[in-house]
């Protein structure tokens, strides 16, 4: 048997926002028909955070928590693709996530076909000389949020964040329904693929879709006929792209459900086009030697409590549950449907699991394990627990009964998250030396603005920046001002039974708990730096 495999990637899906994963009032029909025809895994978790790190840890089966957070794959890094070629396997990357293609990073390499889609987040710049005529951004803002985000950091700042928005509606203006959204257009590419592959060959598709990754603009948004599924009675404005901050006193509590509903009108439409996906792939009949593997490469922090520990977006390392935890799905011949797995799985399984299946052979630097004898009946578990985190701030353990959050000090070095995460990990020398721009050009301009403010003795900005740029009042920088890679003094335990979503710090209670949950963590970032 042709043995093939897809791997389909949402970006930023939380794993409640799925039906098949407790969530009562969410349509994703396809996504639960893939777990009723498969295997669901409830206890998959990131281990690097976040965007980057995810995904050369599930291209390359290398963990990354303990070695590096948001940098190109290297020399020695060995990826899938890169164990395809000179086999009679054709190989294909097809996405509209942005982050594959930062300068010099070379996460698109060894692919024999790739196709990208411009204008998600970093790659908003593309139609930023296009004139805006049909939109105007502060429709789509509260001007007392725009307000409160002022008072906190400075005009220049909030304005600044508003610049993606805007660059985000030059494209969006000549969009006629969600036939132009990204998530179909990335689908359908990938529906042209498999229509057009030589089917007598294998072949290795990854399908990368950003949606529902923010901007948050479902097609209630534009559709003046419509009205959001999950939230018809809200009045207020349609925020789609929020300010990425710790909350306190930005948004409503019904400004904030209303962005989660509009979310989750997005989870919708990308289940959806998943369903497409499917549909095609039965009617060229591929369900019989493909294995399909849905996955995400992490959640999203959408409020208070339970929601984000009130965080809006990816605004600090933080590895709760809402982020940390993914949904995982797979189905493929000879694997019992409807399979619910306890077992806990890391997203450096995804490499070798594919490998596996191609029959390509694992490499042995993978420190990964292949789910296909899990999914196969064959063993119960390949991990006893998981971990999770950003590298160097945050490590995290989940089992059974306990979550422990470890804070890593950072020492204050000076712009450090910057340098491990984001815009300045990204080199762009090469760029600005020919007259272009970094990534996120505009938000460096605006927390240079920031810092420069911050010099000033005594002065109101002082104060304001050094609360934004972290606890110690270090001068430290990520992808959006007021983002920080501030972390709590105290680390955290919480009783994973009676509360999964760790809401109730419980480490006075278990100190002995504690401190074996961190032994145990420890001892495995050591295994994994010596191997």
């Amino acid at each position: 048997m042709v043995k093939n495999v897809i791997v389909v990637m949402f970006d930023s899906l939380q794993f409640n926002y799925v039906g098949c994963y407790g969530n009562e009032w969410i349509k994703t029909p396809n996504m639960d028909r893939l777990a009723r025809e498969g295997a669901m895994f409830e206890n998959a978790y990131t281990e690097g955070l976040p965007t980057v790190p995810a995904r050369r840890a599930m291209h390359t089966g290398r963990f990354t928590l303990p070695f590096a957070g948001w940098t190109p794959l290297s020399a020695e890094d060995t990826t899938i693709a890169d164990l395809c070629w000179g086999r009679p396997i054709d190989t294909a990357l097809i996405f509209d996530c942005p982050m594959y293609r930062l300068p010099k990073f070379g996460y698109t390499r060894a692919f024999d076909k790739v196709w990208f889609n411009h204008g998600h987040e970093a790659d908003d710049y593309f139609y930023e000389k296009d004139p805006l005529i049909h939109y105007n951004v502060m429709d789509f803002v509260e001007e007392d949020s725009v307000k409160a985000y002022a008072e906190r950091y400075n005009q220049r700042a909030a304005e600044a964040s508003l610049s993606e928005a805007t660059n985000y509606l030059r494209q969006r203006q000549y969009w006629n329904g969600e036939e132009d959204r990204y998530v179909h257009k990335t689908m359908s590419k990938a529906i042209e693929y498999l229509e057009t592959v030589d089917r007598n060959k294998q072949f290795y598709l990854w399908v990368d879709s950003f949606d529902p990754h923010e901007p948050w603009d479902p097609p209630s948004v534009y559709d003046p006929d419509m009205k959001c599924p999950y939230d018809p009675d809200y009045k207020g404005k349609d925020i789609i792209l929020p300010y990425a901050d710790v909350l306190g006193g930005l948004y409503t509590e019904e400004q904030l459900h209303h962005i989660r509903m509009l979310y989750a009108e997005l989870v919708t439409l990308c289940d959806k086009n998943l369903g497409r996906l499917m549909q095609a792939m039965r009617r060229l009949g591929l369900d019989e030697n493909t294995l399909v593997i849905m996955v995400s490469d992490h959640g999203e922090p959408l409020g208070n409590d339970e929601h984000g520990h009130g965080l809006m977006r990816k605004c600090r390392p933080w590895p709760y549950e809402e982020l940390a935890h993914i949904p995982l799905i797979v189905r493929g011949p000879g694997i019992e449907p409807g399979q619910k797995i306890k077992s806990y799985v890391q997203s450096p399984d995804i490499a070798p699991t594919v490998c596996d299946w191609l029959e390509i052979g694992v490499h042995p630097d993978m420190q990964g394990k292949s789910l296909l004898p899990v999914l196969r009946g064959e063993t119960d578990k390949v991990h006893d627990f998981c971990i999770s985190g950003y590298h160097p701030y945050s490590w995290s353990i989940y089992n059974d009964d306990w979550s422990y959050i470890h804070w890593v000090p950072n020492g204050g070095d000076s712009d450090k998250m910057g340098k491990d995460f984001y815009a300045a990990s990204v080199n762009s020398d090469h760029l600005v030396a020919t007259g272009g721009k970094g990534i996120f050009h505009e938000k460096v301009a605006a927390q240079k603005e920031m810092a420069e403010a911050a010099k000033q003795e005594n002065s109101d900005a002082q104060e304001r920046y050094q609360e934004a740029a972290s606890a110690d009042g270090a001068d430290q920088w990520t992808c959006t001002p007021g983002s920080s890679a501030s972390v709590p003094e105290r680390d955290e335990l919480y009783d994973r039974r009676k509360d999964p979503f760790q809401l109730h710090n419980v480490l006075d209670k278990h100190p002995e708990v504690a401190k074996e949950l961190f032994d145990m963590l420890r001892e495995r970032i050591s295994e994994l730096r010596a191997s």
